[in-house]
């Protein structure tokens, strides 16, 4: 994955999301999760915290990671092992669907897994991708704004508004990066 670049979904929350009565709510309706809501009125801030603790800049490149127009750097014939590219982006908008996912252990019950829809769109000015080996491995030197919408099942639970995002002069991902594709 990635170093974390110091920016999370959490940090651009103005206050801590009010997840638990919404998913206590939705967990009574189904008799079977009766564990689930155990698990989740014993940790259900700390859950919040552990859900949004998503690296923006990494949720921002795999939605670049998808885009059609960066496939011909996977292309070996054209882009050779060991070619480092900067590719600049100029004005864009999009968004890139998350499923965070929350597993709940009490003994003796089974875990029990919540799953989480987290819609994140982007507006951006500009921003540089670095490229290797057909894989977006940092971002740098931009700026835009960043919205999300958190769900649990089809329940909204919280919506971040937009708001202005400056990326540092550089932030490089471990490993091999993000494979474009």
């Amino acid at each position: 994955m990635s170093d974390q670049s110091g920016l999370t979904l959490r940090d651009l929350m103005p206050d801590a999301p009010q997840l638990g009565p919404t998913v206590i709510a939705a967990l009574r309706q189904d008799p079977q999760k009766s564990t689930a809501m155990l698990g989740w009125e014993t940790l259900g801030a700390q859950a919040a915290d552990s859900v949004l603790n998503i690296d923006v800049l990494e949720a921002l490149a795999r939605g670049w990671s998808t885009a059609k127009e960066l496939h011909e750097y996977t292309d070996a014939s054209k882009h050779p092992n060991g070619e480092r590219s900067v590719v600049y982006l100029g004005a864009h908008e999009f968004t890139k669907t998350v499923y965070p996912t929350l597993t709940v252990t009490i003994t003796p019950f089974n875990p029990v897994r919540f799953r989480f829809t987290l819609d994140l769109s982007a507006n951006m000015r500009s921003v540089a991708l670095y490229i290797l080996n057909g894989c977006i491995t940092g971002v740098g030197m931009g700026d835009g704004s960043v919205s999300a919408q958190l769900k649990y099942d089809q329940l909204d639970l919280r919506k971040v508004e937009s708001q202005n995002v400056q990326f540092p002069g550089r932030h490089d991902f471990t490993a091999s990066g993000l494979q474009i594709g």
